[in-house]
């Protein structure tokens, strides 16, 4: 899988992978240029087992962020509360719905 920035990922969330985005451990220096990578979904796989996840994910130690679908979802809420907003408040409302498991209001 390929890396992405937090910045390509939310201004085309349509054009991501299916399934969840893995990032860097300390979310308190994610930015826009942040760079993560999607994994498919492990529900077939054994309890514990990494298989499925790429080798920077594992050698790193990066977490498990957001499904792609909540990514959409958020790209969408912030586009009906704000029409069309910026990469700034795109990622503050990331950052936020990663934090709280809620969406933001501007």
């Amino acid at each position: 899988m390929p890396l992405i920035s937090i910045r390509e990922l939310l201004l085309n969330p349509q054009k991501n992978p299916e399934g969840w985005l893995f990032l860097p451990p300390d979310s308190e220096k994610w930015s826009l240029e942040t760079q993560g990578v999607f994994s498919s979904d492990s529900s077939d796989d054994e309890p514990g087992a990494d298989n499925h996840l790429p080798a920077q994910v594992k050698q790193e130690r990066w977490i498990e962020s957001l499904d792609n679908s909540t990514i959409e979802d958020i790209v969408c809420n912030a586009q009906e509360q704000l029409g069309t907003p910026g990469e700034d408040r795109l990622f503050q409302a990331f950052k936020f719905y990663f934090d709280n498991d809620a969406f933001i209001q501007f």
